[in-house]
């Protein structure tokens, strides 16, 4: 599909704003649903993002949205991240999964040196994907590194332009380590020809993702110059967006909200086509656990949608970088979105009734989704304790 830019504020069918704003993409994403819904079994059957979405992802700038203004790039705001992935994820979770993840694409780019980065980014529309777990192994030479490994958990490498890869560092075989003792691990932009795809990914849910293995089984040379720290500590020096490297993984938070949107949304077609629109005939137990799923959803959303605010005005204050405590609260963002996710699912599937059951239901692949998307380590419920610690030990 070959994309139309609308006229500028104008958004139309299949067209799309020029994404030369923040404004400009989220008004893309909104005007993109219909084809998210229509590509959905498509993305669902081939286990990775369709050939016509990616095209017109990368044409209405969703993968443009952590490039750094300082190479020309939109440098969005977390809180505008948040509300693309919320709002591709709330038709379909895979296809928003892979927005979330293939927007790192200018987070790393923006951590290349300038040569490095027009090699490898010559236009900012190059969709990276990659994994950090388990890290392969990267063995220093001449003028770089010898890197193999296998990564699990790759969402959206079938179809990325460049793949990253984390990589343990070592010399002559022995462990490179920090002062603090911990082996460096970084993100190595691996030459596409040498990865290879384990076709593995037969998962629950969120299938779209396409988050099979990936393996570069001989070594393969990486130049110096085309990697990054995955553990560099805060540098309020950076762009916005790289002051932290932990950054990019926050719009994955948009996944569990928009698929609790999803559900809200479906539940209230299904009450409402019960009811026959009357809502007076619906009894109070049921207008009260929709009233709470609803609430919770929304309540939720805004609060998280409050932290990237704030997060945001911090990270965009030059010189400034966020406390621990701030830091922490981004994580954990992720965790009380997959809580209201879960606790959404339980009010709503008894209001919706049995239908789900069924793989024709559109709320069938919704609850799969749900769970695949609950299963990722950012979901976790233990980043809670993290989260005390931080408080726990703040100063005030």
């Amino acid at each position: 599909m070959t994309s139309t830019y609308a006229k500028p504020g104008e958004v139309r069918g299949n067209e799309w704003q020029a994404p030369l704003s923040s404004a400009a993409v989220r008004a893309n994403a909104v005007a993109l649903g219909p084809l998210v819904r229509a590509e959905a079994d498509r993305c669902e059957s081939e286990a990775r993002l369709s050939g016509t979405l990616m095209r017109a992802f990368r044409d209405a700038g969703l993968f443009q949205m952590g490039f750094p203004a300082s190479r020309g790039g939109l440098e969005m705001p977390l809180a505008d991240q948040l509300a693309v992935v919320a709002e591709i994820a709330r038709h379909d979770a895979g296809a928003g999964w892979n927005v979330a993840v293939l927007n790192a694409s200018g987070y790393y780019a923006g951590r290349l040196g300038q040569a490095a980065y027009d090699e490898l980014y010559p236009t900012r529309d190059l969709p990276t994907g990659g994994s950090f777990h388990p890290p392969g192994r990267a063995e220093i030479v001449d003028g770089g590194y010898l890197v193999s490994g296998r990564w699990d958990w790759g969402s959206g490498t079938p179809t990325a332009e460049r793949i990253v890869g984390g990589c343990l560092v070592y010399r002559e075989g022995e462990p490179v380590r920090r002062a603090d003792e911990r082996q460096i691990l970084l993100g190595v932009w691996l030459p596409r020809a040498a990865v290879r795809h384990a076709g593995n990914w037969q998962a629950l849910g969120i299938r779209g993702s396409g988050s099979g293995s990936y393996e570069i089984a001989e070594p393969v040379f990486v130049p110096e110059t085309h990697v990054f720290d995955r553990e560099a500590p805060p540098d309020p020096d950076a762009d916005p967006l790289n002051k932290h490297v932990g950054l990019l993984f926050f719009p994955l938070t948009g996944v569990c909200l928009g698929l609790a949107r999803h559900v809200v949304e479906l539940t209230l077609d299904a009450v409402r086509t019960r009811c026959r629109g009357k809502v007076s005939t619906l009894d109070t137990a049921t207008k009260q656990q929709f009233g709470q799923a609803a609430a919770e959803t929304d309540l939720v959303y805004r609060g998280i949608e409050e932290v990237a605010s704030r997060a945001d005005e911090a990270i965009f204050t030059p010189g400034r970088v966020l406390d621990p405590v701030e830091e922490a609260r981004l994580r954990v963002a992720n965790s009380q979105a997959g809580e209201t996710l879960r606790r959404v699912l339980d009010l709503c599937v008894d209001l919706y009734g049995s239908r789900y059951i069924y793989q024709s239901d559109p709320l069938e692949r919704v609850i799969r989704d749900a769970w695949g998307a609950l299963a990722h380590f950012g979901a976790k419920k233990f980043h809670w304790a993290g989260y005390a610690e931080e408080l726990l030990g703040a100063a005030s």
